[in-house]
């Protein structure tokens, strides 16, 4: 065959491969391309706590789902930050210019809808962004369960120093961690959602007599201790020693927090 030919034939080939990626491709262009990747690197930060929370975050300012619905939330609950632990798929449309009512418009734009799988890891988006895919058959948009409110309610830091003072004299981690989910009061009611405050991180160290508490949520650290010769605290010590990389929320910690003076 003449090589005019094998060309020939090469070039009808990659137009064929092209011409087929650009009819099997999802709904979308560019422009929705764009709006998709706005929308998840916009809710990527903060780290959300579960696929409820990317959408929540999502949905904020979005009032009317044929612009912007949820139609999907998965978890993949993993330690690994690098992994992905939730996913959103999510539809997105643009009008184009065909709705718009603008007499002064030189061409028409036809309106697009796409939807879009967003994966995300402890540091945002996951590599890669969006991927657009066929919108579900039939999907309808979700709306997501409000979220808990999350704290440490402020009767905690009289209860704790009541349970502390009521444990036997060398007290196991675990009794102390049952004697604290026996006694602690129960979880308010957020009056806005009507749903009780989520339960805060509980953790107890114990040595030599000494116990350690601490309760945590919302960004507040409780701390609590008994010391081995009867004396009981509890306070909450300035968030600059209580975040990573200082002396962290932990049972252990307040111990150490205890015979720490706070920064001035």
């Amino acid at each position: 065959m003449k090589t005019w030919g094998v060309g020939l034939i090469v070039l009808l080939v990659v137009a064929l491969g092209v011409t087929a990626y650009v009819v099997s491709r999802p709904d979308g262009d560019s422009t929705t391309d764009e709006m998709a990747e706005r929308i998840a690197t916009r809710i990527g930060h903060p780290r959300g706590t579960d696929g409820n929370a990317y959408a929540r975050a999502a949905l904020e300012g979005t009032t009317d789902p044929k612009y912007f619905a949820v139609l999907e939330v998965t978890d993949s609950p993993t330690d690994d930050p690098q992994k992905v632990h939730a996913s959103l798929l999510f539809r997105v449309h643009h009008p184009g210019t065909s709705e718009s009512q603008q007499p002064w418009r030189l061409w028409e734009v036809d309106p697009v809808t796409a939807c879009y799988r967003a994966d995300f890891n402890h540091y945002g988006v996951a590599e890669g962004g969006p991927d657009r895919v066929a919108c579900p058959a039939g999907a309808r948009p979700i709306t997501p369960p409000p979220a808990q409110r999350t704290g440490v309610p402020e009767n905690y830091l009289a209860a704790f120093e009541t349970i502390l003072a009521a444990l036997p004299p060398a007290p196991t981690p675990d009794e102390v961690l049952a004697a604290l989910r026996a006694k602690l009061p129960p979880m308010p009611v957020d009056e806005r959602t009507r749903l009780p405050w989520a339960e805060p991180r509980l953790d107890a160290f114990v040595k030599d007599g000494n116990v350690g508490v601490i309760a945590a949520g919302g960004g507040s650290c409780l701390n609590g201790v008994r010391l081995a010769d009867g004396t009981v605290a509890a306070w909450y010590p300035p968030r600059v020693q209580t975040r990573p990389g200082e002396f962290g929320c932990a049972g252990q910690s307040a111990l150490q927090l205890y015979k720490t003076p706070p920064p001035k």
